[in-house]
């Protein structure tokens, strides 16, 4: 299962355990069924925001293996994702083996197995550590975000991301600060007792949760197709990849096929199924990306193959 699959089926589940009534206040009076909903609501603030970061670390180690496979040197990928496949992936390994070591694991496999990638960066043919990025600590901050971005040769971090999150119809305000707020309350969540977990912060994460993770995923497939077709290029070289876009847009009780959100429809399909049967296969031929909008015109699935 690719990590955009595994994240969309667990934004099911969160979705649907949202709208539980167990979750909504009854009233603004502190009450046992009020209390009881605030501890679950921020049991619920813990785990969307570990799926989020669950993503973007398989979808790094994603990345890194589509490079691994494509047959660049590794002298020509950009310095920091040379750094980061040698120097912090030997940092992560520490890291992550102590805390295998120390929950029982296997952790002498893990060190093998890694120091073997590691040690594959000085040969023509290499696999990139998937622990090169956003594995030295227990959480993704922002910063690391922006540092996988700029591993891949792409400038402006989250301000690309908001730029391709505005076009594919995300609609959150700031990136960057949705993150970092969804990342405090998850840390009030858990470290807090008092903390009081809204409502409102649980029923607009999905969205910010999609917007995010839908511009990740189009930024680094847009990126590792440019260098599978520019194998004797530098990396670091590439000027930012323009992002063309294909639509199916809900609509009473079919989805309109556009190259905009605003544009006049190419094909109206009743059956999304056999919308996206026919399209997928079409998309890197095309140099596309797939985004399905639901009636509210907000981001329900992605596909970048």
């Amino acid at each position: 299962m690719t990590a955009r699959d595994e994240l969309l089926s667990r934004l099911e589940y969160l979705d649907a355990a949202t709208l539980l009534p167990t979750m909504i206040d009854q009233g603004v009076v502190p009450s046992i069924h009020n209390g009881v909903a605030n501890l679950l609501r921020k049991g619920m603030g813990i785990v969307s925001f570990n799926i989020l970061e669950d993503f973007i670390k398989k979808r790094c180690a994603e990345a890194l293996e589509n490079i691994s496979t494509s047959g660049i040197s590794f002298s020509l990928l950009t310095d920091s994702m040379q750094r980061g496949a040698t120097m912090d992936a030997l940092s992560s390994l520490v890291f992550r083996a102590r805390i295998e070591k120390k929950d029982g694991g296997d952790w002498k496999s893990l060190i093998q197995s890694e120091a073997i990638n590691i040690h594959s960066t000085k040969n023509p043919v290499f696999n990139l550590s998937p622990l090169s990025f956003a594995s030295s600590s227990s959480n993704v901050g922002p910063d690391d975000v922006k540092d996988i971005l700029a591993a891949f040769g792409i400038s402006n971090g989250w301000g690309a991301m908001k730029d391709l999150s505005d076009k594919i119809s995300g609609g959150v305000p700031n990136l960057h600060d949705a993150y970092k707020f969804a990342a405090e309350r998850r840390h009030q969540s858990a470290h807090s007792a008092n903390f009081i977990y809204d409502y409102q912060w649980l029923r607009n994460i999905r969205n910010e949760i999609l917007a995010i993770a839908a511009s990740l995923d189009i930024l680094l497939e847009a990126r590792c197709r440019k260098i599978r077709t520019s194998l004797n290029k530098a990396v670091a070289t590439h000027a930012n990849d323009v992002w063309n876009i294909r639509f199916l847009i809900e609509h009473d009780t079919s989805f309109k096929e556009a190259k905009s959100v605003t544009s006049r429809a190419i094909k109206n399909w009743p059956d999304l199924n056999d919308a996206i049967a026919n399209l997928r296969p079409k998309l890197i031929r095309n140099e596309e990306f797939l985004v399905i909008l639901d009636s509210g015109k907000r981001i329900y699935k992605w596909y970048v193959n």
